[in-house]
């Protein structure tokens, strides 16, 4: 049984001790509250046994209070300093005879700075983590992209004779398959159409002759992925079975537990389908999505000159590429908030980036150009495009007799946008720049709509 190789398998040793590490923190600072009773608790009790006259010890020559203030204000908080600032106040008015307001309001003034220091040292964090999974996300879709495509054309190239499709031919027909069920409001679990589909793919193109595939339901998102939280699909010629003894199967639990792929070797490391007695299956793959594991594809049958480093490596793709494609879906769903416009990458990544704004506060910009001109229009938007960087997206939108070419600035402000719109009158010539121009931030959906739609009624 081969997990690919050693150092995989350290990596997922240290990224377990990294979660258990996350889980510990996210533990402290859920019960940060509590924590903070306890410390000020074990401090006044400190304070008691060594003077009962002093018991916030704020008559000595170093200034216990402050520091002790100070951890907690910088790694909580403004509310857990406050709150332990109250403890202070209560303290010194019950046990001193003349109250040190002059400490107290120097405790005080230091807890309000550091609290602000925390506020924005924390806001400063969190938004370069932001910028930073985002890129990082952005990257690996891209990649799998590319990925998918070269495994095209060596299908194409390998099968040109005897089966002469490819990848890419396969996965039209697939979203023409997911189009026709999207239609049908009979189907509640589109999502596992979905799967049935590429399931059927891979019966296809890779002569999966016998597979199951497991992947999160859609409202567990945020859940451990078990047999509770899964949903189960199978190949044509695959056979029933109860997804939580998918679950306990040798080679599913190690893919689970590690997140990455598993499969039955020979004595050299390479793939063979001599099915194993630990394992029902002979390879299990998973499905990585920002480093969230939404699926595992487990193989049950498949030809001898088929099973593969090669072949394995491209389902793999293929695999996290579809479930991406997926996601976007799950996420248009429940938060698609600029239907005008037709282009679904971009209300995916525009989707995508509201739900930071609304949960992390971290913005970005939307930069309008309003042309009345179809001619200027198509000579402006082919200027946009050659100016977008990478992670910058356009998109055209036709409304009330107008065109609108819509930019997605990710994780910038408005000077990012008011900085390319000067750049890009800069380029245009005579009669091009005779436009209108609008920014938008997160917060403005509603206006944006409104703006789009021409509706100034409301």
């Amino acid at each position: 049984m081969d997990i690919q190789s050693k150092s995989n398998v350290i990596k997922a040793t240290r990224t377990d001790i990294k979660s258990k590490l996350d889980h510990f923190l996210k533990l402290l600072h859920d019960n940060a509250y509590a924590e903070t009773l306890i410390i000020m608790a074990l401090y006044l009790t400190s304070g008691y046994l060594i003077d009962p006259e002093d018991i916030c010890l704020v008559n000595g020559e170093v200034s216990y209070i402050l520091i002790v203030l100070a951890i907690i204000t910088l790694f909580h908080g403004f509310e857990n300093g406050i709150l332990a600032i109250g403890i202070i106040a209560f303290a010194m008015w019950a046990f001193y005879d003349i109250l040190p307001y002059l400490d107290f309001l120097i405790a005080l003034m230091m807890t309000m700075i550091n609290g602000e220091f925390h506020y924005y040292w924390t806001k400063k964090i969190d938004k370069a983590e932001i910028d930073s999974n985002y890129k990082a996300a952005k990257l690996d879709e891209l990649s799998k992209a590319f990925y998918a495509l070269k495994i095209s054309h060596d299908q194409l190239e390998k099968n040109y004779v005897v089966k002469p499709m490819s990848i890419r031919s396969s996965i039209e027909e697939i979203i023409i398959m997911n189009i026709e069920s999207d239609n049908d409001e009979k189907i509640i679990d589109k999502n596992h159409i979905y799967y049935e589909n590429f399931l059927g793919l891979l019966e296809k193109s890779f002569n999966v002759n016998s597979a199951i595939l497991i992947y999160k339901k859609e409202n567990h998102k945020d859940d451990l992925f078990s047999s509770k939280t899964a949903n189960i699909v199978f190949g044509s010629y695959t056979e029933e079975v109860d997804v939580s003894i998918v679950f306990q199967d040798y080679l599913v639990d190690k893919t689970l537990a590690y997140g990455i792929p598993v499969y039955v070797s020979d004595e050299f490391g390479e793939p063979t389908a001599t099915l194993d007695t630990d394992s029902d299956y002979i390879a299990a793959i998973p499905a990585i999505i920002e480093n969230e594991m939404v699926a595992i594809l487990a193989i049950k049958r498949m030809p001898f000159m088929s099973f593969n480093r090669e072949i394995l490596t491209s389902i793999s793709i293929l695999l996290e590429y579809f479930s991406i494609e997926v996601g976007k879906k799950d996420l248009l769903e429940n938060s698609d908030t600029i239907t005008i416009v037709s282009d679904r990458d971009f209300r995916f990544e525009y989707a995508r980036l509201r739900f930071m704004f609304l949960k992390y506060k971290v913005d970005s910009i939307i930069l309008i150009l309003k042309i009345d001109n179809i001619l200027q229009s198509a000579r402006v938007y082919e200027r946009v495009k050659k100016m977008l960087r990478s992670l910058d997206k356009v998109t055209l939108v036709e409304e009330n007799g107008f065109h609108y070419i819509v930019l997605l600035f990710p994780l910038h402000d408005k000077a990012a946008a008011e900085g390319y719109y000067n750049r890009l009158m800069f380029l245009l010539k005579g009669e091009d720049k005779k436009l209108e121009f609008m920014t938008f931030s997160m917060s403005q959906n509603e206006l944006l709509n409104k703006y789009l739609r021409e509706d100034y009624d409301r």
